[in-house]
């Protein structure tokens, strides 16, 4: 990655700038909550299934809320559909049911890009609402604003931002709100690394809109941007169909070698390639 080519770097927050965890067995605790008391059983059965691989649903799939089936896409092609119990549809069933375009969305098509996407699912599965999942969501980001969220703070990136930030900008992208991302943000130590932040950015949706807005805002070109995130759909394709530079963290290790420019496995191994820019 050659720094001279480099003028504004697009961070994610969450699953990129920091590597914490729990927050995510809390979410689905506040998820599981709203169920009653059979379902919230399944919830569990079928959430640690996932977590361990012997789900259906897994990173990388596409859950459709209102058919209630996972799908398989390969650069916007359904490759395969499968009932919440594994069953695969026949290719004419799942034709039919999938005639035009799917299309990404925050209500019916979900990408389990990455694991705050698992517990809304099966809620969803369950019969909650995108209502109901969502004010689980807040109640979890209400948690992490609060010090019972303990996070660890990474030295190494927080010196590399801040000597980056002196030669080219930095870019916040989060769809998470303002409070809850600041709060997080002090944390790390890196509440005043930023330029610009841009909050609740409804990625993968509005991805590709809020880059044009960074190309004109501040006159670079797309070539000139590096986007780093750990979500393939939301912050690395969009960004590469605009000729974006792209770093993944797949911490799950379930990328192709073709789908960023680097990968890399956490937040950390990010450092060495950010320090190539300086």
């Amino acid at each position: 990655m050659n720094g001279a080519n480099i003028k504004a770097v697009v961070f994610d927050l969450d699953g990129t700038l920091y590597e914490e965890t729990g927050h995510f067995d809390y979410y689905a605790e506040q998820v599981a909550k709203r169920l009653g008391e059979t379902d919230r059983a399944h919830f569990w059965n079928d959430y640690r299934a996932v977590l361990a691989g012997r789900h259906p649903l897994r990173i990388g799939s596409v859950y459709d809320t209102k058919e209630d089936l996972i799908l398989w896409m390969e650069r916007g092609t359904i490759q395969e559909v499968c009932s919440w119990s594994g069953e695969r549809l026949e290719t004419r069933d799942a034709e039919a049911l999938y005639q035009g375009a799917v299309t990404i969305d925050l209500d019916r098509f979900f990408s389990i890009g990455d694991l705050w996407w698992v517990p809304s699912s099966i809620g969803r599965h369950y019969g909650l609402t995108n209502e109901d999942t969502y004010a689980a969501f807040l109640e979890t980001r209400e948690w992490m604003m609060s010090p019972e969220f303990e996070m660890n703070r990474t030295p190494e990136l927080v010196e590399t931002l801040a000597k980056l930030r002196e030669k080219m900008t930095l870019i916040l992208m989060t769809n998470s709100p303002e409070p809850d991302s600041e709060a997080i943000l002090r944390k790390l130590g890196l509440a005043d690394v930023f330029d610009y932040k841009i909050f609740q950015a409804a990625k993968p949706l509005k991805t590709a809109v809020h880059l044009e807005a960074i190309h004109m805002r501040f006159d670079v070109d797309y070539r000139q941007m590096l986007c780093v995130g750990d979500n393939i759909g939301n912050d690395i394709a969009p960004a590469r169909e605009l000729g974006c530079r792209t770093m993944l963290i797949d911490a799950h290790g379930l990328a192709k070698p073709d789908d960023a420019d680097v990968i890399v496995a956490s937040t950390s191994a990010c450092v060495p390639v950010l320090r190539q820019l300086l």
